[in-house]
């Protein structure tokens, strides 16, 4: 799920809190030697709701320097964010301090508004449907630029932002997992276009095929 050489300032996963906390307690012992419980350089907080206090204390927090490595780790598990609180939190996860890495628990992505979103990693742990984006997204990936410009052209033709922006995450989430820091980070950017009120799909989806990955 998670790449110690390109790990991502922040990620929504989606999925049951047990077993994505076991996942992620796992790899930050195994790469990095961090232990969740009893550490000052890991918070960890649970919420029905994550509200803009809640959002304002993470600001501050994330402003602090370590104490014991070169790393702060946020895990959050939430039912649901106020519009407020994140909107409070775009720039953090736009620009956060060095070796601060965020990782927001839910069971669902629907809680995030698109701008929040379009900053972070999401990964699912469930989803058929996203099974089968990640599956795409691993075709494509690898493709030539023809091909690529080939294999998005239906989602072209559809017009569907929604489906565009499933598929770019999807794309995002694979490159990430692949280390492919500076194409995810690209697509990131890109994605964020699909957010504008009446963004340009065909341009969107042509240029991130046309990326060198």
């Amino acid at each position: 799920m998670f790449k110690k050489e390109s790990l991502h300032h922040a990620y929504f996963i989606e999925g049951d809190k047990q077993s994505v906390l076991a996942e992620l307690e796992a790899f930050l012992m195994d790469a990095f030697g961090i232990e969740r419980q009893g550490n000052p350089d890991v918070h960890y907080a649970e919420h029905d709701s994550l509200g803009i206090d809640e959002s304002r204390a993470l600001q501050d927090m994330q402003l602090m320097r370590p104490v014991a490595g070169d790393k702060k780790i946020f895990i959050l598990s939430v039912a649901a964010m106020t519009s407020e609180a994140q909107n409070s939190l775009l720039k953090v996860f736009e620009e956060p301090t060095s070796g601060t890495h965020f990782f927001i628990i839910s069971s669902s992505e629907r809680i995030l508004l698109p701008t929040l979103r379009s900053r972070m990693v999401v990964v699912s742990h469930r989803s058929a449907g996203k099974t089968d984006l990640r599956a795409e997204a691993r075709k494509f990936i690898p493709m030539s630029p023809k091909a690529r410009l080939e294999f998005v052209a239906p989602l072209i033709e559809e017009k569907d932002k929604a489906k565009a922006e499933d598929f770019l995450q999807a794309v995002i989430g694979e490159l990430h997992r692949e280390g492919k820091i500076e194409a995810t980070k690209e697509i990131l950017i890109l994605a964020r276009y699909l957010k504008d009120r009446s963004p340009s799909i065909k341009l969107i989806l042509e240029r991130v095929a046309l990326l060198p990955f």
